[in-house]
């Protein structure tokens, strides 16, 4: 018989073995995104830059302090992230068999299944560790939020099993505390945790299983759970942890929005959706990445009628099992609740995601193995066969049940190796998946195939207009420099959007919005100034007077108004959305900083100059107070800087900020990036300026005709900028002949 530390190592071996291929996977999905290109995570003080602050998802405290400790350990490769979900795969795994080899050896069950709680803990971790259901929540990185929620809330619990067996343990209850804090600052479906520790309690606790009668039972468990009233306030106040979490990143989360489906259409697809995972559990084959594609059930459906009894009946047995303190309702309360936060009545953003059975499936496992481990014995009993035989064939099967469990994961798992595989795999069980062909899109937009971008982009559209992916599209140009090919991508999908949803839906405002981005960006100001004009009331009512959208139509509106030279009306407008902008994310957020560079470019162009200068020294001082994750604010801080300065005449100046734009630019996205080469053409300008202050006209001329050449062609001869540069470069030649024909004195 093997020790607890031999099965330990047994379960870390097997749970290595099952993921020794997954060290070569790729970012995929929100991967990108949240880890990736996350620049919060560039550094790890003060902790808080990394732990709240996500890119487009809310960000969970813990796991993306992790992601910053991968970065600063291993740097951009994933292998690294790789390995630290692995290692948080086999704590939780190791937590798990912790829980029920003491939850065998309780008061209740130890006549029962006491002699084999050893081999029946290692059997249920080791299957559930190696399991293909699990791939989602340790192979995709970003899922590591949902593992390492998993593997606090065990290590609560088996903390907690622990005290239980050590007579209330004071060092084991703190432990276990700690541990519930800890899953609260990794993930929100930790907020059922507190309640599985006062179930666990009442049907295993050594002190009640003492009393004689239902009700004598009770009696004494309430008293004895009241001397314990301290542990179970500390655990009650770690529902605050998650509070704070949910308050700091409100405005993140998708199932906060508006438009989402109802509780009931929620509650009425669940039961479909929890067969499915049942189904995957016990014949892991079919399993995919996303599953947007999901049917909702809108109403009462005859045919969905098995998967609502099944259910129903699965709480009626649970909640009976727990009145009448019966152990085997463990089962049924650790299933349905570790699945309650995601599928019951509240409107997550998704129908279906494989990595909810995480916990979970812990559940499923332990009461196929525990049901085998009961009935074997009664097959065989009155035959020869003895027990010791039976134990051998039980470990056997379990043996080769392990086996092809490893190899179906090793399968799934090669699968992310690559972007492109996995979201075939999507495809492959979905062809109309929007997610899909949106990622699909995103890579060949990478990889310069526009035509075929475009192709999925309109596939993606075609099954759901409201998805952002020409946006995407065009944000990747926009971060290239290349703002006609962002214009371009805005209008096709406002097109299309058009055609498919009302003037006034969130994404068609949306796409507006970015249109009129990429419309200002060329110099085209007129044209995005129109466009917010029109748009600018239903942006208000819909998406709110605080949305990063109509925050930016009204900044565009208002240098507009100042352009035309309505300063005290651009003046009202700039403030107001600087006062929104800094309300709903603080003053150094990036939609602030906007607000803070159109409101000094207003006052600038007002003759406010020392108000305006000010404006920008605070708006700078705290974004460089804000850290890394912040640099492209802060180089468009710089940038305004400079053309105040420039302006103002402070021509020396301008040009040392001019290079520290260019220096951080370069570091940032590279020597041979557009944005690179726009600020050096914008440092040589600077450049020209000094040198025609400085009376040298030839080579103020010299560099003027040089930008000039490189802005007719690529900006076009009628581009603002471009007849901008062409007329400082006449002005300098002319002053160069005047020069040239003036006598000396």
């Amino acid at each position: 018989m093997l020790s607890p530390r031999q099965a330990a190592v047994c379960i870390a071996a097997l749970t290595g073995l099952a993921y020794l291929n997954s060290f070569g996977g790729e970012f995929v999905f929100d991967d990108v995104p949240e880890i990736a290109f996350n620049p919060a995570l560039d550094q790890l003080l003060p902790p808080w830059e990394a732990m709240f602050h996500g890119q487009k998802a809310p960000a969970r405290p813990l796991p993306y302090l992790s992601f910053a400790v991968d970065r600063a350990v291993w740097g951009p490769s994933p292998f690294g992230y790789h390995v630290t979900n692995l290692a948080v795969h086999v704590i939780a795994a190791l937590a798990l068999f912790d829980l029920t080899r003491l939850t065998l050896l309780s008061p209740r069950l130890h006549g029962r299944w006491g002699s084999r709680a050893v081999s029946l803990s290692l059997v249920i971790a080791g299957l559930w560790a190696v399991h293909p259901l699990q791939t989602q929540a340790v192979t995709y990185v970003y899922q590591r939020i949902e593992s390492m929620a998993g593997m606090f809330c065990l290590l609560s619990l088996a903390a907690f099993a622990r005290s239980l067996a050590a007579n209330w343990s004071r060092k084991w209850l703190v432990a276990s505390v700690a541990a519930c804090a800890a899953a609260m600052a990794c993930k929100e479906n930790a907020v059922v945790l507190p309640v599985l520790i006062l179930c666990y309690d009442w049907l295993f606790a050594p002190a009640a299983a003492t009393a004689g009668g239902l009700r004598a039972t009770l009696a004494i468990w309430r008293a004895r759970a009241w001397s314990q009233r301290r542990f179970y306030l500390a655990l009650a106040l770690t529902w605050l942890v998650l509070a704070g979490v949910l308050v700091s990143q409100v405005g993140e989360y998708q199932e906060f929005s508006a438009g989402k489906r109802s509780p009931l259409t929620y509650a009425l697809t669940q039961p479909g959706v929890i067969m499915h995972y049942l189904r995957l559990a016990v014949l892991p084959v079919g399993q995919c990445l996303d599953s947007s594609g999901w049917p909702a059930v809108e109403r009462f459906e005859a045919g969905q009628l098995p998967a609502y009894v099944a259910i129903l009946t699965l709480v009626a047995l649970s909640i009976f099992g727990m009145v009448r303190r019966q152990p085997w309702a463990w089962l049924g309360v650790f299933f349905l609740g570790t699945l309650a936060p995601t599928s019951s009545v509240m409107p997550v953003e998704a129908f279906v995601n494989e990595h909810r059975m995480y916990l979970p499936l812990a559940a499923v496992l332990a009461a196929v193995v525990l049901g085998v481990a009961e009935l074997g014995p009664r097959l065989v009993r009155g035959t020869t066969t003895g027990a010791a035989s039976v134990g051998r064939t039980g470990l056997i099967a379990a043996a080769i049940v392990a086996a092809g469990l490893i190899l179906l994961t090793h399968t799934r798992t090669q699968l992310y190796w690559s972007k492109a595989a996995i979201w075939n795999d999507v495809l492959d069980h979905d062809p109309g998946n929007y997610r899909a062909l949106w990622q699909f899109a995103t890579m060949l937009e990478r990889s310069g195939d526009e035509a075929r971008a475009f192709e999925c982009a309109d596939r993606a559209l075609d099954r759901k207009p409201s998805c952002d992916v020409y946006g995407t599209l065009a944000g990747i140009r926009l971060a290239a420099g290349d703002h006609e090919g962002a214009e371009r991508r805005c209008r096709r999908g406002l097109e299309r959007q058009r055609a498919a949803l009302p003037s006034d839906d969130r994404a068609v405002l949306c796409t507006t919005g970015d249109l009129a981005t990429a419309l200002w960006l060329q110099g085209k100001g007129d044209e995005a100034e129109q466009l917010c004009a029109a748009s600018i009331a239903d942006m208000r009512r819909v998406l709110g007077e605080d949305h990063a959208v109509t925050l930016r139509a009204e900044q565009f509106l208002a240098e507009g108004l100042a352009k035309r030279g309505e300063h005290a009306a651009a003046e009202a407008l700039a403030r107001q959305a600087l006062a929104r902008a800094r309300e709903a994310e603080g003053p150094g957020g990036p939609i602030a900083v906007n607000a803070a560079i159109t409101l000094a470019r207003v006052l600038g162009a007002a003759g406010k100059t020392t108000e305006a200068e000010r404006l920008m020294r605070q708006t700078l001082d705290e974004v460089i107070r804000q850290g890394s994750r912040q640099q492209n604010d802060r180089l468009m801080i710089e940038a305004t800087w400079a053309e105040f300065l420039e302006k103002s005449g402070r021509i020396d100046e301008a040009v040392a900020v001019r290079r520290r734009v260019v220096d951080t630019t370069e570091r940032l996205h590279g020597r041979d990036s557009v944005l690179t080469a726009s600020a050096l053409n914008k440092h040589a300008l600077a450049v020209a300026a000094q040198a025609s202050a400085r009376g040298d006209h030839a080579r103020a001329a010299d560099i003027y005709s040089r930008v000039h050449a490189v802005y007719r062609e690529g900006l076009g001869p009628d581009h603002a900028d471009t007849l901008a540069v062409a007329g400082k470069l006449q002005a300098a030649l002319e002053v160069g002949r005047q020069a040239a024909t003036t006598p000396a004195p």
